[in-house]
């Protein structure tokens, strides 16, 4: 759990929040829980599973625009790949 969403909990647990979520969790599809950005490069971005379930991931890019979801199988690694602009900012899961 990153420190981001462990403050969001703890001040949920303090009831100073209505949700646990980041902000940009808020954003249709995004749980930013499991995904990790490891590495990335121009139009690819390589995301790691540290969950034990199979999920989706991608990333969200600095032009705004998400690229398309891939599989990760669980304590795995997949690669996003996109064309055009952008940097890869952060992980999201695909729900």
């Amino acid at each position: 759990m990153g420190i981001r969403m462990a403050a969001g909990v703890a001040l949920v647990a303090a009831g100073l929040l209505a949700t646990a979520s980041p902000a940009w969790a808020s954003k249709a599809g995004a749980l930013g829980a499991c995904a990790e950005l490891t590495d990335s490069g121009p139009g690819w971005a390589e995301l790691r599973n540290d969950c034990g379930v199979a999920i989706e991931g991608s990333i969200a890019l600095s032009t705004g625009e998400r690229p398309a979801c891939v599989p990760i199988a669980p304590r795995g690694t997949g690669t996003v790949t996109w064309e055009g602009e952008g940097v890869a900012e952060y992980a999201v899961d695909c729900i």
